[in-house]
């Protein structure tokens, strides 16, 4: 039986893709069948419960068009208080619904994302830290990420002052892995930070 890593898996909605048709990758299929099922399948029997973060008024479309998949996983849907605040609000809801203290905040079209890598990410996770992220090419990576509860405050006051996910970093205990310890983790680790936004990104996972 698989080892748990325990918490909780925030698969981040978000809204449409200006570069993927307009279309909300929510909604991406691949061989006919949804993507957001292939991450489920892989990663939602790794954690204590999977929490499908939506934009405001999208958790009626996800029941309508992917009701037996996320049955199937157990999947709580929660939704955005408002619209166009973008990826940290989906956060601030994420870990106010949450019933773990650490969750991990994933994007929906990563399909990619190595368990090797969210393990070794996972066994950071300490009482003396409140984000366990990743930098790659000199940049960290807030949407393959874990947060602790204790984030929340923090989080709501940069969401109100209009700010961006990474905003509340600054006042925030952070263990950065760097590439180095990512090769450590997994040779491949890379794809593991792979997002979609083009439909040629879709179409390069078709081939492969």
């Amino acid at each position: 039986m698989t080892r748990a890593i325990g918490g909780s898996l925030l698969l981040l909605a978000g809204g449409l893709g200006s570069r993927m048709w307009g279309k909300n990758k929510l909604y991406l299929e691949l061989g006919g069948a949804p993507l957001l099922g292939q991450i489920l399948t892989r990663l939602s029997p790794l954690f204590d419960e999977t929490l499908l973060l939506a934009a405001k008024g999208g958790a009626r479309e996800a029941r309508e068009r992917l009701g037996p998949l996320l049955d199937r996983w157990n999947v709580r849907i929660t939704e955005d208080r408002a619209e166009g605040r973008g990826p940290l609000e989906g956060l601030c809801r994420g870990l106010a619904a949450m019933n773990g203290e650490w969750g991990l905040l994933l994007g929906c079209d990563m399909p990619f994302a190595d368990e090797a890598v969210l393990r070794g990410m996972a066994a950071l996770r300490a009482e003396e830290t409140d984000v366990v992220t990743a930098e790659i090419g000199g940049w960290l990576e807030p949407l393959h990420a874990f947060y602790s509860r204790r984030c929340l405050p923090r989080a709501e006051a940069a969401l109100a002052q209009g700010g961006r996910i990474k905003a509340f970093y600054r006042e925030s205990r952070l263990t950065i892995l760097n590439e180095e310890a990512l090769s450590r983790l997994s040779p491949g680790y890379k794809k593991s930070f792979t997002n979609l936004n083009t439909p040629g990104d879709l179409s390069m996972i078709m081939r492969s």
